[in-house]
């Protein structure tokens, strides 16, 4: 009886079967790999646009609410790109979006007072950068002008660029309307800049 067990085989799996599984996860897991995190890197870039596409239509209702303009202030440094939304009289005063949210704008040296500050780390694998036809000395800020809503500089435009080259542009028209586009086409289903 016992040697009739010994000569019936056991289901189970081989050791070669289970080397070549594993071999095979292993080289699925290798050409899956890098397109998952190009999506994850092309997610944070769609993530950061919208939300910052999100903030300036807001930024801009507030100034048809709040009888002040409201100011959007830019900024990047070694480690984060920053904006921090704001209102008060004219466009003067300073805010600095790379202190923490609800203290970027001191209230002791300025009568802008902070509505929102956000602040997107570098090591994210997300940057970006406004620019416009502002001048000189308004660098980086624009103020959506209360009760109309128009921006004060035209050719506003925010570039959010992710690890891997993926990008999106945030732009306001003349009327102060965001539209979100892509410069390099690198976005399925979103406008070509």
């Amino acid at each position: 009886m016992l040697a009739a067990l010994n000569r019936k085989a056991l289901p189970g799996l081989t050791l070669v079967e289970l080397m070549i599984v594993v071999a095979v996860l292993g080289i699925v897991l290798a050409v899956a790999a890098p397109s998952f995190i190009d999506l994850l890197n092309r997610r944070r870039v769609q993530l950061v646009a919208t939300n910052l596409s999100n903030d300036l239509a807001f930024a801009r209702a507030e100034s048809g609410l709040r009888p002040d303009d409201v100011i959007v202030y830019f900024k990047k440094t070694l480690t984060m790109s920053c904006y921090t939304i704001a209102y008060g009289k004219g466009q003067f005063g300073s805010c600095d979006c790379t202190q923490a949210p609800g203290s970027a704008c001191n209230p002791a040296l300025t009568s802008i007072r902070e509505l929102k500050t956000e602040q997107v780390l570098d090591s994210s694998g997300v940057i970006f950068v406004a620019t416009g036809d502002w001048p000189a000395w308004a660098a980086n800020r624009f103020a959506f002008v209360a009760p109309q809503m128009l921006p004060t500089y035209s050719n506003v435009a925010i570039t959010v660029t992710g690890t891997g080259g993926s990008k999106m542009r945030v732009q306001l028209n003349g009327m102060g309307r965001v539209h979100m586009c892509s410069p390099n086409g690198s976005f399925s289903g979103v406008a070509q800049c």
